[in-house]
Protein backbone atom coordinates (compact mmCIF):
# COMPACT_ATOMS: atom_id res chain seq x y z
CA UNK A 1 0.00 0.00 0.00
CA UNK A 2 2.96 2.29 0.60
CA UNK A 3 3.49 3.06 -3.10
CA UNK A 4 -0.21 3.82 -3.70
CA UNK A 5 -0.10 7.16 -1.85
CA UNK A 6 -2.76 6.11 0.69
CA UNK A 7 -3.14 8.32 3.74
CA UNK A 8 -5.50 6.25 5.96
CA UNK A 9 -7.24 2.87 5.76
CA UNK A 10 -10.62 2.41 7.48
CA UNK A 11 -12.25 -0.99 8.19
CA UNK A 12 -15.94 -1.80 8.73
CA UNK A 13 -17.51 -5.18 9.55
CA UNK A 14 -20.71 -4.51 7.60
CA UNK A 15 -22.51 -2.00 5.40
CA UNK A 16 -24.25 -0.20 8.25
CA UNK A 17 -20.95 0.58 10.00
CA UNK A 18 -19.43 1.56 6.66
CA UNK A 19 -22.14 4.14 6.02
CA UNK A 20 -21.56 5.62 9.47
CA UNK A 21 -17.84 5.96 8.70
CA UNK A 22 -18.60 7.53 5.33
CA UNK A 23 -20.84 10.11 7.01
CA UNK A 24 -18.04 11.21 9.34
CA UNK A 25 -14.86 10.75 7.27
CA UNK A 26 -13.46 11.78 3.90
CA UNK A 27 -13.04 8.52 1.98
CA UNK A 28 -11.74 8.37 -1.60
CA UNK A 29 -12.37 4.69 -2.40
CA UNK A 30 -14.50 1.87 -0.96
CA UNK A 31 -13.60 -1.84 -1.21
CA UNK A 32 -16.72 -3.85 -0.38
CA UNK A 33 -17.58 -7.48 0.19
CA UNK A 34 -21.14 -8.52 -0.68
CA UNK A 35 -22.09 -11.06 1.96
CA UNK A 36 -22.11 -9.40 5.40
CA UNK A 37 -24.43 -9.45 8.45
CA UNK A 38 -26.92 -6.64 9.20
CA UNK A 39 -26.36 -4.92 5.86
CA UNK A 40 -24.75 -6.51 2.82
CA UNK A 41 -22.59 -4.84 0.22
CA UNK A 42 -25.30 -4.47 -2.44
CA UNK A 43 -27.63 -2.60 -0.06
CA UNK A 44 -24.80 -0.41 1.19
CA UNK A 45 -23.80 0.50 -2.36
CA UNK A 46 -27.40 1.38 -3.21
CA UNK A 47 -27.62 3.66 -0.18
CA UNK A 48 -24.31 5.28 -1.12
CA UNK A 49 -25.68 6.08 -4.57
CA UNK A 50 -28.78 7.66 -3.04
CA UNK A 51 -26.81 10.03 -0.78
CA UNK A 52 -25.39 13.27 -2.12
CA UNK A 53 -22.26 13.07 0.04
CA UNK A 54 -21.28 9.53 -1.04
CA UNK A 55 -22.69 8.96 -4.52
CA UNK A 56 -19.47 9.96 -6.31
CA UNK A 57 -17.12 7.77 -4.19
CA UNK A 58 -15.83 4.90 -6.37
CA UNK A 59 -16.60 1.35 -5.16
CA UNK A 60 -14.75 -1.89 -5.94
CA UNK A 61 -16.56 -5.14 -5.12
CA UNK A 62 -14.33 -7.76 -3.48
CA UNK A 63 -15.95 -11.22 -3.35
CA UNK A 64 -15.47 -14.97 -3.66
CA UNK A 65 -18.29 -14.96 -6.23
CA UNK A 66 -17.45 -15.08 -9.88
CA UNK A 67 -19.03 -12.46 -12.15
CA UNK A 68 -22.56 -13.53 -11.33
CA UNK A 69 -25.68 -11.74 -12.45
CA UNK A 70 -25.65 -9.84 -9.14
CA UNK A 71 -22.13 -8.54 -9.69
CA UNK A 72 -22.81 -7.71 -13.33
CA UNK A 73 -25.88 -5.74 -12.21
CA UNK A 74 -23.77 -3.76 -9.70
CA UNK A 75 -21.16 -3.02 -12.37
CA UNK A 76 -23.91 -1.80 -14.70
CA UNK A 77 -25.22 0.47 -11.92
CA UNK A 78 -21.91 2.21 -11.41
CA UNK A 79 -19.60 0.01 -9.32
CA UNK A 80 -16.15 0.76 -10.69
CA UNK A 81 -14.62 -2.73 -10.73
CA UNK A 82 -14.49 -6.24 -9.25
CA UNK A 83 -11.79 -8.25 -7.45
CA UNK A 84 -12.18 -12.01 -7.04
CA UNK A 85 -10.94 -13.40 -3.72
CA UNK A 86 -8.30 -14.57 -3.16
CA UNK A 87 -6.27 -12.02 -5.10
CA UNK A 88 -2.58 -11.15 -5.23
CA UNK A 89 -1.06 -7.84 -4.11
CA UNK A 90 -0.20 -7.19 -7.75
CA UNK A 91 -3.84 -7.62 -8.83
CA UNK A 92 -4.98 -5.29 -6.05
CA UNK A 93 -2.40 -2.66 -6.96
CA UNK A 94 -3.27 -2.84 -10.66
CA UNK A 95 -7.00 -2.33 -10.15
CA UNK A 96 -6.53 0.55 -7.70
CA UNK A 97 -4.05 2.30 -9.97
CA UNK A 98 -6.45 1.88 -12.90
CA UNK A 99 -9.22 3.59 -10.94
CA UNK A 100 -6.96 6.41 -9.78
CA UNK A 101 -5.16 6.88 -13.08
CA UNK A 102 -6.18 10.14 -14.72
CA UNK A 103 -4.41 12.52 -17.08
CA UNK A 104 -1.99 14.58 -15.03
CA UNK A 105 -3.49 17.94 -14.15
CA UNK A 106 -1.29 20.97 -13.70
CA UNK A 107 -3.03 22.05 -10.51
CA UNK A 108 -0.55 24.84 -9.86
CA UNK A 109 -1.31 26.49 -13.19
CA UNK A 110 -5.05 26.05 -12.61
CA UNK A 111 -4.73 27.64 -9.18
CA UNK A 112 -3.02 30.73 -10.59
CA UNK A 113 -5.70 30.93 -13.28
CA UNK A 114 -8.36 30.85 -10.58
CA UNK A 115 -6.62 33.61 -8.60
CA UNK A 116 -6.33 35.81 -11.69
CA UNK A 117 -9.98 35.24 -12.66
CA UNK A 118 -11.12 36.05 -9.13
CA UNK A 119 -9.12 39.30 -9.08
CA UNK A 120 -10.42 40.36 -12.48
CA UNK A 121 -14.04 39.72 -11.49
CA UNK A 122 -13.86 41.09 -7.94
CA UNK A 123 -11.55 44.06 -8.23
CA UNK A 124 -10.86 44.69 -11.94
CA UNK A 125 -7.13 44.09 -11.47
CA UNK A 126 -4.99 41.60 -13.33
CA UNK A 127 -1.54 40.05 -13.37
CA UNK A 128 1.56 41.24 -15.20
CA UNK A 129 4.83 39.37 -15.72
CA UNK A 130 6.79 38.69 -12.53
CA UNK A 131 9.83 40.99 -12.28
CA UNK A 132 12.29 42.46 -9.80
CA UNK A 133 10.29 45.67 -9.43
CA UNK A 134 7.39 43.98 -7.62
CA UNK A 135 6.66 45.26 -4.14
CA UNK A 136 7.63 42.41 -1.80
CA UNK A 137 5.42 42.72 1.28
CA UNK A 138 6.79 43.26 4.78
CA UNK A 139 3.49 43.15 6.66
CA UNK A 140 1.46 40.26 5.33
CA UNK A 141 -1.94 38.60 5.60
CA UNK A 142 -2.30 34.82 5.30
CA UNK A 143 -5.59 33.28 4.21
CA UNK A 144 -6.32 29.56 4.13
CA UNK A 145 -9.41 27.70 3.00
CA UNK A 146 -9.93 23.93 3.21
CA UNK A 147 -12.08 21.77 0.92
CA UNK A 148 -13.22 18.16 1.28
CA UNK A 149 -15.03 15.91 -1.17
CA UNK A 150 -13.84 14.36 -4.41
CA UNK A 151 -10.45 15.79 -3.45
CA UNK A 152 -9.31 17.03 -0.06
CA UNK A 153 -6.90 19.89 0.42
CA UNK A 154 -6.14 23.47 1.39
CA UNK A 155 -5.49 26.65 -0.58
CA UNK A 156 -3.23 29.19 1.11
CA UNK A 157 -2.73 32.77 -0.06
CA UNK A 158 -0.20 35.29 1.25
CA UNK A 159 -0.35 38.97 0.33
CA UNK A 160 0.87 42.27 1.65
CA UNK A 161 -1.32 44.39 3.90
CA UNK A 162 -0.96 47.31 1.49
CA UNK A 163 -2.15 45.21 -1.45
CA UNK A 164 -5.10 43.90 0.54
CA UNK A 165 -6.13 47.47 1.34
CA UNK A 166 -6.03 48.30 -2.38
CA UNK A 167 -8.05 45.15 -3.05
CA UNK A 168 -10.64 46.18 -0.45
CA UNK A 169 -10.89 49.67 -1.92
CA UNK A 170 -11.46 48.29 -5.42
CA UNK A 171 -14.04 45.75 -4.25
CA UNK A 172 -16.05 48.15 -2.10
CA UNK A 173 -15.45 51.33 -4.07
CA UNK A 174 -14.10 53.18 -1.02
CA UNK A 175 -11.26 55.68 -0.74
CA UNK A 176 -9.29 54.34 2.20
CA UNK A 177 -9.59 50.82 3.62
CA UNK A 178 -8.55 49.96 7.17
CA UNK A 179 -6.85 46.76 8.35
CA UNK A 180 -10.17 44.99 9.00
CA UNK A 181 -11.34 45.68 5.45
CA UNK A 182 -8.01 44.36 4.17
CA UNK A 183 -8.48 41.09 6.07
CA UNK A 184 -12.02 40.74 4.74
CA UNK A 185 -10.84 41.36 1.18
CA UNK A 186 -8.24 38.57 1.21
CA UNK A 187 -10.72 36.27 2.90
CA UNK A 188 -13.20 36.87 0.09
CA UNK A 189 -10.49 36.48 -2.55
CA UNK A 190 -9.54 33.06 -1.19
CA UNK A 191 -13.20 32.03 -1.09
CA UNK A 192 -13.86 33.05 -4.70
CA UNK A 193 -10.58 31.51 -5.85
CA UNK A 194 -11.50 28.17 -4.28
CA UNK A 195 -14.93 28.28 -5.91
CA UNK A 196 -13.34 28.83 -9.32
CA UNK A 197 -10.54 26.30 -8.82
CA UNK A 198 -12.46 23.19 -7.74
CA UNK A 199 -14.56 22.77 -10.92
CA UNK A 200 -11.29 22.81 -12.87
CA UNK A 201 -9.91 19.67 -11.18
CA UNK A 202 -12.92 17.35 -10.84
CA UNK A 203 -13.80 14.61 -13.30
CA UNK A 204 -17.58 14.82 -12.97
CA UNK A 205 -20.24 17.44 -12.37
CA UNK A 206 -21.58 15.05 -9.70
CA UNK A 207 -18.52 15.71 -7.53
CA UNK A 208 -19.44 17.83 -4.52
CA UNK A 209 -17.32 19.63 -1.93
CA UNK A 210 -17.59 21.05 1.55
CA UNK A 211 -15.64 24.31 1.89
CA UNK A 212 -14.67 25.90 5.20
CA UNK A 213 -14.93 29.59 5.98
CA UNK A 214 -11.49 31.02 5.12
CA UNK A 215 -9.21 31.77 8.06
CA UNK A 216 -7.13 34.94 7.91
CA UNK A 217 -4.34 36.25 10.11
CA UNK A 218 -1.84 39.10 9.95
CA UNK A 219 1.92 38.86 10.44
CA UNK A 220 4.54 41.57 11.02
CA UNK A 221 7.45 39.15 10.60
CA UNK A 222 9.23 40.06 7.36
CA UNK A 223 10.60 36.52 7.13
CA UNK A 224 7.13 35.04 6.57
CA UNK A 225 7.15 35.91 2.87
CA UNK A 226 10.54 34.26 2.30
CA UNK A 227 9.50 31.15 4.24
CA UNK A 228 6.21 30.86 2.35
CA UNK A 229 7.65 31.24 -1.15
CA UNK A 230 10.59 28.91 -0.42
CA UNK A 231 8.20 25.97 -0.87
CA UNK A 232 8.42 24.58 -4.41
CA UNK A 233 4.61 24.28 -4.49
CA UNK A 234 4.13 28.05 -4.08
CA UNK A 235 3.22 30.20 -7.07
CA UNK A 236 4.02 33.92 -7.18
CA UNK A 237 1.98 36.45 -9.14
CA UNK A 238 2.61 40.08 -9.92
CA UNK A 239 -0.70 41.90 -9.53
CA UNK A 240 -0.06 45.33 -11.01
CA UNK A 241 3.20 45.70 -9.11
CA UNK A 242 2.23 43.85 -5.93
CA UNK A 243 3.62 40.37 -5.23
CA UNK A 244 1.14 37.80 -3.92
CA UNK A 245 1.68 34.08 -3.44
CA UNK A 246 -0.61 31.04 -3.55
CA UNK A 247 -0.05 27.45 -2.49
CA UNK A 248 -2.09 24.27 -2.93
CA UNK A 249 -1.85 21.31 -0.55
CA UNK A 250 -3.60 18.11 -1.71
CA UNK A 251 -4.06 15.44 0.94
CA UNK A 252 -3.36 11.73 0.44
CA UNK A 253 -6.25 9.47 -0.50
CA UNK A 254 -8.13 7.43 2.10
CA UNK A 255 -9.54 3.92 1.52
CA UNK A 256 -12.22 1.95 3.39
CA UNK A 257 -12.61 -1.82 3.29
CA UNK A 258 -16.02 -3.32 4.19
CA UNK A 259 -15.87 -7.04 4.95
CA UNK A 260 -17.24 -9.56 7.39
Amino acid sequence: MADLNVGEFFEAENGRVALEILENSNVDLVLSDLNMPEMGGAEMIQQMKNREATKSIPVVVVSTESKTTRIQKLLAEGVRDYLHKPFTPEEFKEIIQTIWSKPKIDTGNLLTQAVIQALEVMALVTDVPVDDDMAIPKKTILAQIRFTGAKNGTILMLAGLDFCKVLAENIAGIDKANDRKALDALQELSNVTCGLFLPMVVSSTADVFDITVPKVETCDNEAQWDEFVADANTYILNIEGHAIAAKLIIEEAEIMAVSN
